[in-house]
């Protein structure tokens, strides 16, 4: 069945709730309150029975201007609207307000109903008609249907009914991919033998029973225990379906109204949001740089301060880039619609859409950054990728479709074609970067390895922790492995060489003096006058002096092949290795220590050494007292 959610909207008193009890049968005024003062306090929920084959809910929601917030926390989910607007009176205050407010939510389509027509004659009627006709034009309500309507007798509520059905059959714009779900809480309660019990509109994906959800922005983790919709248990709930969902592992005190119920990555909990922002073109006041505003999005309401990028004031009708730098962190989705109202007094002023959920901060006046917040608002989704990528900060592939509000299925998607065309590169950890970002990155580590080269000269690079460490540190990054995946790729682009536990700019070499050569070869004939006589690296470092020289000569012997290193203390001549190779081939089955060392003709202690230097290679293996060649 096709799920549709219907909100009302219109001023107080101009018969929202008798309208909807008539068309449902259900009094969405539940509270003692709202039933003594005959107007509507809290959000009203219902559902309309048809034969069309339609879950239609309804949201109703209350018109009067002190309860505007509560008006805001439901109607940002709706598919279209039940505008109303009361023959008697005709347009008034909250009827421009909730107008305004829809506008600024993207809501696109909508019926208006004409009330109490039954308390008015014809002539005002037809008149009352052409003035919400003149109101509406040039707007998303400008052409839809205009129902005149008795609630108290009944007048058209039949045609009425027929529109509603027609709206339905509109093209479903809501995803139902379940890996998408996201609802955001209206109404937090417990009933007696269930628990927690949690609704709101099922915004975007699907749920079940027993899935493993989180209460985001806290990331709390809950389980859902049993579901409902329009009053019926179910063992999942879709898209544009008011749900009620039992929870299990969380206490209704860890949850308020505007937290988020969300599969873990289908949501992100902000401190900050890039958005394009609008004022309304009725408001009287202006919005200025710096401005502290009540901002509303889902069902949530936090306090904010409104950092306009292009200029000092924001005035009715005008709209621009700004940041929003919120006093505690709520959950939202890329795309996402808000509203605004003044801190005090507590008026509606404007709204818009958020363009980046987890954006860095900015500084004011600033051609690029106004340049990157235009590609964000209407750039493809490969260019919103790329931009993202182009960003400081390191951020990895899923990370990004969860910040988008995108499937894993369709970044993967962009992604690739981005690296296809060379804009976009990828290290092995799924961390995404532009050519232009990597570019910079790349300068800076050349750079870093280069001046390390200038200080040591004769070391054969930087110790790759060390150069890990400045990275960070230079780039304030708090986790390594990004910065091991970037050096990686660097390695295999030839960009930098792994020297074990160092790294060097490609091509680097040691560049010794005609002296140090001097030098260098005297160590390389101590080692072949040695021969199988293995000398300590102790009494080369005495006999050089400098120990950081002496270590760059032995590195570079070593990488020479003139010598082999056998452990820290212990280097040999490359012959005489050879040699020593050959002796312990040349046994049949297994031998000991005193048989090797015969036969090779030196001491059991240099024996020892070789042979636990030829162990720890893999040539032999030790087994109790013998050892036998197994890499040959």
């Amino acid at each position: 069945m096709k799920n549709i959610i219907i909100g009302t909207a219109g001023h107080v008193d101009h018969g929202k709730t008798t309208l909807i009890k008539a068309l449902s049968g259900i009094d969405t005024d539940r509270l003692d309150e709202e039933k003594k003062r005959g107007i509507t306090i809290e959000l009203g929920f219902a559902h309309i029975p048809n034969d069309s084959g339609y879950n239609i809910g309804v949201i109703d929601v209350p018109g009067h201007e002190k309860f505007i917030k509560n008006m805001l926390a439901g109607i940002g989910g709706i598919d279209f609207v039940l505008f109303v607007v009361a023959a008697d009176e005709g347009i008034m205050p909250q009827t421009k307000e909730h107008f305004e407010i829809l506008s600024a939510l993207g809501i696109d389509d909508g019926i208006i109903a004409v009330t109490k027509t039954d308390m008015v004659d014809e002539e005002w009627l037809e008149m009352l008609i052409e003035d919400v006709t003149d109101y509406f034009k040039g707007s998303f309500l400008e052409g839809k249907p205009i129902i005149p309507v008795s609630a108290a007798t009944g007048d058209n509520l039949d045609v009425l009914m027929d529109a509603i059905i027609e709206k339905c059959d509109r093209e479903n714009k809501r995803r139902e991919e379940k890996e998408l779900f996201r609802l955001p809480m209206d109404r937090v309660f417990t009933m007696q033998g269930y628990g927690t019990v949690v609704t709101g509109t099922l915004m975007d994906g699907s749920v079940s029973t027993g899935d493993e959800v989180l209460v985001y922005p806290e990331g709390t983790k809950a389980k859902i225990r049993g579901i409902q919709t329009y009053g019926k248990d179910t063992d999942s709930a879709l898209a544009g379906q008011r749900t009620a969902i039992n929870l299990s592992g969380v206490d209704k005190d860890e949850l308020k109204r505007g937290d988020v119920l969300a599969y873990k990555g289908s949501a992100v909990s902000t401190m900050m949001l890039d958005v394009k922002l609008k004022i309304f073109n009725s408001a009287d006041k202006t919005v200025l740089n710096n401005s502290r505003v009540h901002l509303y999005t889902g069902a949530s309401e936090v306090l904010s301060k409104v950092i306009l990028l292009d200029r000092d004031a924001l005035s009715a009708g005008e709209e621009c880039y700004a940041q929003l730098r919120l006093e505690e962190p709520i959950a939202v989705r890329r795309g996402d619609r808000f509203i605004i109202r003044f801190y005090s007094p507590m008026i509606s002023i404007g709204g818009g859409r958020i363009i980046d959920a987890l954006p860095a901060k900015h500084k004011r006046n600033k051609e690029e950054v106004l340049a990157g917040m235009k590609v964000l608002d209407s750039g493809s989704i490969e260019d919103i990728v790329l931009a993202k990528a182009g960003e400081r900060r390191f951020i990895k592939q899923d990370e990004m479709a969860e910040e988008l509000g995108i499937l894993k299925s369709e970044m993967n998607e962009a992604a690739d074609k981005e690296i296809k065309s060379g804009r976009l590169i990828r290290l092995s950890d799924n961390t995404l970067m532009s050519e232009t970002k990597f570019s910079f990155l790349k300068t800076g580590v050349e750079n870093l390895i280069n001046d390390y080269h200038t200080d040591n000269p004769l070391a054969d690079g930087i110790p790759r922790q060390e150069l890990l460490s400045r990275l960070s540190s230079k780039w304030h990054i708090d986790d390594e492995k990004p910065l091991q995946a970037l050096v990686k790729y660097l390695i295999e682009r030839a960009v930098i060489e792994d020297h074990g536990k160092s790294i060097a700019l490609s091509g680097f070499s040691i560049e010794y003096s005609e002296e140090q050569l001097a030098i260098k070869d005297k160590i390389a004939g101590m080692y072949k006058e040695a021969g199988i006589e293995v000398i300590r690296t102790e009494d080369i470092l005495k006999t050089v002096g400098d120990a950081g020289l002496a270590k760059a000569m032995l590195e570079d012997l070593a990488e020479e092949a003139a010598i082999v290193k056998l452990n820290s203390s212990y280097y040999i001549d490359n012959d005489a290795w050879n040699k020593a190779l050959d002796v312990a081939k040349s046994f049949s089955g297994s031998f000991t220590i005193a048989e090797f060392r015969d036969k090779i003709g030196t001491s059991r202690k240099y024996a020892s050494e070789l042979l636990s230097a030829m162990d720890n290679m893999g040539i032999t293996r030790f087994n109790n007292d013998a050892r036998e060649v197994i890499g040959r």
